[in-house]
C-alpha cells in the first residue's frame, strides 16, 4: 500500500488524482506553542489544551490527534511519502511524524515543492507535483533516525545539539541547517526577544504603518524559512504592541 502524508489541507486540495495511496494529513503547528512533555500521552493533552484554546478548535482529539496517529498504523511492506517543505513550521511537523512511523515500514521518501517554490507547496502545478513524487528522496534508516532524533532536540529546545548532528547529513538534507538556525535564532536570550519578533519591530519602525495585513506580507518576504501563517504573526504582532 502507498500513504501521502501530507503538511496540511491546502495540499490534500490541490493533490494530484493520478498520484495513488492514501492521504494523512498532518494538521498541526508545533512551531507553535508547548511541545514538551514526561509522555506521549502528556504530549497530546498539551498540544489539544494549546490548540482548542488558541484556535478554538471544536475538537482537537477527532480533527488533529487521530487524523496524524494514523501514520502509527500504517502498515508493513508499505510505501510512505512524507510531502513538507523546508521552512521551520513544516520542518517540525516533520520530524515529528517520523517518530510515529512504524519500525516495520521500510520504504519511505520524502517530496518537497523544490528549489522555485521550496517554502510552498501551492505555488506548484499538479504536473510538477508529480515529477516531484516520481523523484522523491528515499529516505533510508539513519534519515529515520536523524529526523527522530531532531523531533527530540526540538522537543527540549536543544539547538545547539540538532546543529551537531545535522552537517552528517548535509549534502542530503540541505534544507535542514538553515531550519534549524532559524529556530536557533527564534528562542529569545537577554539581547534579543528571538529574530521574528525582532524582524516585525524593524518592520514597524520602516513601514511606520499598523495595518496588519501589510506587515505580514513584508515578514513573509524577509523570513520566508519560518513558514508562519497570519496567525503565528499576528500573535506576536499583538505581542509586541502590548509591550509597546
Amino acid at each position: 500500500m502507498i500513504f501521502h502524508i501530507l503538511n496540511g489541507d491546502s495540499l490534500s486540495g490541490q493533490f494530484p488524482e493520478e498520484i495513488p495511496g492514501e492521504k494523512i494529513i498532518f494538521r498541526e503547528c508545533l512551531v507553535d506553542g508547548p511541545v514538551k512533555a514526561d509522555s506521549e500521552e502528556a504530549f497530546w493533552e498539551i498540544r489539544k489544551e494549546f490548540i482548542e484554546s488558541e484556535f478554538q478548535e471544536a475538537d482537537y482529539d477527532s480533527y488533529s490527534k487521530a487524523e496524524i496517529l494514523k501514520i502509527s498504523e500504517i502498515p508493513d511492506n508499505s510505501e510512505v511519502y512524507f510531502w513538507f517543505e523546508e521552512d521551520l513550521f513544516c520542518q517540525v511537523n516533520f520530524w515529528k511524524a517520523c517518530t510515529l512511523l512504524p519500525a516495520s515500514v521500510h520504504q519511505a521518501f520524502l517530496v518537497m515543492p523544490g528549489s522555485d517554490s521550496p517554502y510552498s507547496f501551492a505555488h506548484v502545478t499538479g504536473e510538477s507535483l508529480i515529477s516531484q513524487w516520481e523523484n522523491a528522496n528515499e529516505l533510508n534508516l539513519k534519515d529515520i533516525q536523524l529526523l527522530q532524533s531532531l523531533w527530540g532536540f526540538y522537543q527540549n529546545s536543544e539547538p545547539e545539539k540538532a546543529l551537531e548532528s545535522a552537517p552528517n547529513f548535509e549534502r542530503k538534507f540541505s534544507f535542514l541547517i538553515p531550519a534549524i538556525n532559524a529556530w536557533q535564532q527564534m528562542i529569545p536570550n537577554e539581547k534579543s526577544e528571538g529574530l521574528p519578533k525582532e524582524e516585525l519591530k524593524r518592520i514597524h519602525q520602516e513601514l511606520q504603518t499598523e495595518n496588519f495585513g501589510t506587515v505580514f506580507r513584508e515578514f513573509h518576504k524577509r523570513l520566508p524559512i519560518y513558514g508562519f501563517g497570519d496567525t503565528q504573526v499576528l500573535k506576536l504582532w499583538n505581542e509586541i504592541k502590548k509591550g509597546s
